[in-house]
């Protein structure tokens, strides 16, 4: 089972993910946030995984971030026990948590 919690805060979307990351519990959580980015033209998007246990690599992470991308911003990960390479195929920001991200883009 796999918590989903989307907060919108000072121009950054923060999507809390609790509970195993694996393809068949992620598959609806990315159909609803792929949407949420294209709709919104969502610059900044910084996912918070610490109480997250990842199982295998998912797509997720490496489609939004694409998609990040194309609206001129940029994706950040905060919580990560892995290797960063064993989660994304991109080069992305790892932070020690949330209220660093609002720092780093001085929207706070």
């Amino acid at each position: 089972m796999l918590d989903v919690n989307f907060e919108f805060v000072g121009g950054v979307l923060f999507v809390r993910l609790e509970g195993k990351i694996n393809n068949d519990s992620i598959s609806s959580v990315k159909d609803n946030l792929i949407e949420i980015i294209k709709k919104g033209g969502i610059k900044y998007l910084v996912f918070n995984i610490t109480k997250s246990i990842i199982e295998e690599r998912v797509d997720l992470f490496d489609d939004c971030n694409s998609l990040v991308k194309n609206n001129n911003g940029k994706m950040y990960i905060c919580g990560l026990k892995n290797k960063l390479e064993s989660v994304v195929s991109f080069k992305c920001e790892t932070v020690k948590n949330e209220l660093s991200v609002l720092k780093k883009i001085r929207v706070c």
